[in-house]
């Protein structure tokens, strides 16, 4: 990705940058996760680790870099990692880039994710969401300032503002992990429809193995799994 690909907004002094996936990565890490979901037990519960509220929360760290969409994930990651170096928020690198973890939401009408952030207390580190599926929310509300149903709210942590974003298939948002977030719950016509979305927490991390990384050469991004993977 030499050429930005991707919209930048800032938001309350942060940089989100949304990215479009190709159908065909959509498609493919849909029918992958729906095919292991149904015929093994390789994907575990990461809902200890999360805020949300929702009962399917599954961790997608086991299948993620068997799948068509990963080099694009990492692209996007190194690619935002540029974006925060030319406003200063990072140093120049080139930088590794490691995924900590990643999971797959399947929210349920009524379901809803609180008021959180991805960080933790001793790493700061980046977000990104992509949207998968989305059903067709009811709008049964007599006042159009009120129907927020389903969207990613991002809030300004020194006043009442919050920016709400549509959720749409193919639209994939990095963001620094300690931005607030939340997302409402929603109504659909039929109680089976899922909003389906991709979390994944990922933090530069320039040692491996103890030694810090040669400041030469391509930026890289590799999972925590191992497999690097030299990002254009």
């Amino acid at each position: 990705m030499k050429n930005k690909l991707h919209d930048k907004m800032i938001v309350f002094g942060r940089i989100v940058c949304k990215y479009k996936i190709p159908q065909e990565f959509v498609d493919d890490i849909n029918a992958k996760y729906e095919d292991v979901l149904k015929n093994t037990n390789l994907l575990t519960s990461h809902g200890k680790h999360l805020a949300g509220r929702l009962d399917s929360e599954l961790n997608m760290l086991p299948i993620i870099q068997t799948s068509k969409i990963f080099k694009f994930i990492t692209q996007c990651m190194s690619d935002y990692i540029d974006t925060c170096v030319e406003h200063g928020i990072v140093s120049a690198g080139p930088h590794n880039l490691d995924i900590l973890s990643c999971w797959m939401n399947d929210m349920k009408p009524g379901e809803y994710n609180p008021l959180h952030v991805h960080n933790t207390p001793t790493m700061e580190g980046f977000a990104g969401n992509m949207y998968l599926k989305v059903p067709e929310f009811i709008n049964d509300t007599t006042e159009p300032h009120k129907f927020k149903d389903g969207r990613i709210s991002f809030i300004n942590p020194c006043t009442t503002k919050s920016l709400d974003i549509v959720p749409e298939v193919g639209n994939f948002y990095i963001f620094q992990a300690d931005h607030l977030h939340c997302v409402y719950p929603f109504k659909t016509k039929n109680p089976k429809d899922i909003r389906r979305s991709m979390p994944i927490n990922f933090i530069i991390n320039d040692t491996v193995r103890g030694e810090e990384i040669k400041k030469e050469g391509k930026t890289s991004a590799r999972s925590i799994l191992g497999r690097e993977i030299n990002a254009p």
